[in-house]
């Protein structure tokens, strides 16, 4: 079920969804996600923080205060559980300079960090050959344009143009 009004597009991903919590982050989108947390809890931070329900949850999305306030996932693919989200709620699949950078373990907004402060904390080869990193403030997790940003950007961009496939997760 989907329904055309997400408030800011905030996310409580359920879960079962642990890699789509993290997609949703790299894309921008504030994705608050718990592995330990009871179906009451869930349906009192999505009430109580006007988040949207990512769940695969059958159970979970009968229940009456969550009504209007969730999306069944239907696929254990992330790749099609973007595609889901892409067709249903229109999520962005790109990444450029709107697109707000959150840590992908916390969800915080990450800050762009000095690279003289960066580089005492990244492999030698990384402090020689880049030049801007961030970090998050709240758990100090650093990121950098490695190798994976072009794979990543290329897994968007095909996704964003083409229909879903069944393949391995990633």
């Amino acid at each position: 079920m989907a329904q055309s009004h997400i408030p800011r597009q905030t996310f409580f991903v359920d879960a079962m969804l642990g890699k789509l919590a993290r997609w949703l982050r790299i894309l921008g989108y504030d994705a608050a996600y718990e592995r330990n947390i009871s179906d009451e809890d869930i349906v009192d931070r999505v009430l109580n923080e006007h988040r949207w329900l990512l769940t695969r949850d059958r159970y979970l999305v009968q229940r009456k205060a969550v009504r209007g306030r969730f999306t069944l996932i239907h696929s254990d693919f992330v790749i099609d559980q973007l595609w889901q989200l892409r067709t249903e709620l229109q999520v962005r699949l790109t990444i450029d300079e709107e697109t707000v950078c959150r840590c992908v373990a916390c969800n915080h907004i990450l800050e762009t960090i000095p690279p003289s402060q960066a580089r005492p904390r990244v492999p030698p080869f990384v402090a020689k050959h880049h030049t801007h990193f961030t970090g998050c403030p709240n758990c100090g997790q650093l990121y950098w344009a490695g190798t994976h940003w072009g794979h990543l950007q290329e897994r968007l961009k095909l996704l964003s143009q083409a229909s879903p496939h069944q393949g391995p997760d990633s």
